[in-house]
């Protein structure tokens, strides 16, 4: 046994003892075990992406937005449902009413922030309530509060998008002074923790 370890393998200008070889295979042999044993243990690894989306947005599908009280007007949203903006023809002294439909697609009551952007000789006023259109018993939105000049927190309950039945009332009135030309209002919706 010992004459045969010793022997050399030769292989072109390079000479190999025979024990190197045997050792080799061993380890070859030890690694495909290895690589063998989680094949057929069954086990399988992966991993999903996940997108957390904002429950409560404005339901741009629904046909009970609208304006009130303006000469024209335009309504558009962004592809989340949390961001619209608003383009009023009106006339100075005029008051109109945008009426806005929200979505709570969480199954239960949600807060959100209403954020309200408008030029500084525009007032604008947000409520859950219209005075003139009985809402209250299909309104969604069932507690709010203006936190400072265009910002205001609600309460929504949950439900299930099917209600055309408008739930923001933003009421809007050029100042005296507004001098003739296009006004646009932004406003967001940030859903916060309940």
């Amino acid at each position: 046994m010992k004459n045969m370890l010793g022997r050399k393998l030769h292989l072109g200008w390079f000479a190999v003892p025979m024990w190197t070889v045997g050792l080799a295979g061993l380890l070859v042999a030890a690694a495909a075990g290895q690589a063998v044993g989680p094949v057929l243990s069954g086990s399988v690894q992966g991993s999903a992406g996940l997108v957390v989306s904002q429950t409560v947005v404005l339901d741009s599908t629904t046909t009970g937005d609208t304006v009130t009280g303006a000469d024209d007007f335009a309504i558009t949203y962004n592809d989340e449902g949390t961001a619209f903006t608003v383009a009023i023809e009106t006339q100075v002294g005029q008051s109109q009413m945008i009426k806005l439909v929200l979505e709570n697609k969480s199954g239960k009551t949600a807060n959100a922030i209403l954020e309200l952007n408008a030029p500084c000789c525009i007032d604008v006023d947000a409520d859950d309530d219209s005075d003139d259109v009985n809402t209250t018993a299909d309104d969604d939105v069932t507690a709010m509060a203006q936190l400072n000049r265009n910002t205001y927190l609600l309460t929504l309950q949950a439900n299930d998008g099917t209600d055309d039945t408008p739930d923001l009332f933003i009421t809007v009135e050029s100042k005296d002074d507004a001098a003739p030309g296009f006004y646009t209002i932004t406003g967001r919706i940030i859903q916060v923790a309940n």
